[in-house]
């Protein structure tokens, strides 16, 4: 007698689910460890950008992830550490897209009177962020942080900022809000990823704009002033500068957006900047309908970045409107020719920092090297 199909279904889902979640094959953290730090780092990636079982990552490096840093000598500690939050930091951002955290909001409590009250939401972490807080908390065991960490804190702002979940960073935009609002009430459970990293690297200018970025939404308010204190500093001040007007422009403040979009050419040389003060300024005079201005600035947008979508679509469409689709369909055309394409900064600039990945996880492999 054969079993029912439905029998036969519930037997294999339950197959594959043992030992861990639907789909994903086991990986050994320690293993993971020992190849990273003999310099696999693609084979690492690449094993981690597989169906992976990031819960159960996590487990492994809270239970083993000690004994192996521990198991190099005093000598090499230092350096083993660095490896293991290394790896839970490349595991972090290969799943940040995946999986990150979950709200759920409680059911509302009602009278008979007919009143209610909405409980606060619960928020549950996913590993990926708990993750980075794992590798986070172990460098910071160290009294003194090393330039290591401090390349490390880099890489983790641009985990985290690609991930954009303000939450993470700063704490629940929420709370303290209308009732019945999506505030979570087990505030023990937040991160705020910047109040461990702003004491340990006080000077440290990114970590004083990632404020601002992630409180523009929100506080924006603290996001001005945050900003309006980096704008003469000799790293950011022309990223700050930027963002300041692109904050004032959403709120139609677009005399000051302009003069500050203006101010960002003397202050930096950053293609990436460059190219967001010249697009922003085209979308306000776009906006106001001074179509010639607008040209001119997609066109210097163009011109820092050669062919990125945002800038070339949106004046390919200002030329067609006036009747030079000859022109257009040209910018079109060798846009989609561009090989490799650019990276538009349009697109990233939420992401913030995440475009400083490749260099920063390069300099960490780096300080690894034995």
């Amino acid at each position: 007698m054969s079993p029912h199909p439905w029998l036969v279904v519930l037997l294999a889902a339950a197959t594959v689910v043992v030992g861990g979640r639907l789909g994903a094959h086991d990986l050994s953290v320690v293993g993971l460890l020992d190849r990273y730090a003999a310099g696999q780092y693609g084979a690492v990636v690449a094993e981690l950008s597989g169906d992976v079982d990031f819960e159960d990552l996590l487990e492994q490096l809270r239970r083993d992830g000690l004994s192996w840093i521990e198991a190099g000598g005093p000598a090499a500690r230092d350096r083993r550490a660095l490896v293991a939050a290394t790896v839970a930091l490349e595991a972090a951002r290969a799943g940040a897209w995946r999986e990150w955290k979950r709200t759920q909001r409680q059911p509302p409590m009602c009278a008979d009177n007919g009143q209610c009250y909405q409980p606060p939401s619960v928020l549950y972490w996913e590993a990926p962020p708990l993750l980075i807080e794992w590798g986070c908390a172990l460098l910071r065991q160290r009294e003194t942080p090393s330039p290591a960490e401090r390349w490390w804190q880099l890489a983790a702002l641009a985990v985290a900022q690609r991930s954009e979940d303000i939450q993470f960073l700063v704490g629940d935009p929420h709370i303290g809000g209308v009732p019945g609002s999506a505030a979570i009430g087990n505030t023990v459970d937040e991160i705020k990823h910047l109040e461990h990293v702003r004491p340990r690297f006080p000077d440290e200018a990114r970590f004083l704009l990632a404020e601002g970025i992630a409180r523009e939404r929100a506080w924006a308010d603290d996001a001005v002033a945050a900003f309006s204190s980096l704008t003469d500093h000799v790293d950011v001040g022309g990223e700050a500068t930027m963002r300041l007007g692109a904050l004032l422009a959403r709120q139609r403040r677009h005399g000051d957006a302009l003069d500050l979009f203006e101010k960002t050419e003397s202050l930096t040389r950053d293609p990436y900047v460059i190219f967001l003060a010249r697009y922003f300024t085209a979308q306000i005079h776009e906006r106001e309908r001074r179509a010639s201005r607008a040209e001119a600035a997609y066109r210097g947008a163009a011109a820092a970045v050669p062919h990125a979508q945002s800038a070339t679509i949106a004046l390919a469409a200002l030329v067609f409107r006036d009747g030079r689709r000859a022109e257009a369909q040209d910018l079109v055309a060798r846009m989609l020719a561009a090989e490799p394409p650019p990276a538009d900064p349009w697109r990233t600039f939420v992401h913030a920092d995440d475009r400083f990945w490749p260099y920063l996880i390069a300099r960490l492999r780096q300080e690894i090297l034995p």
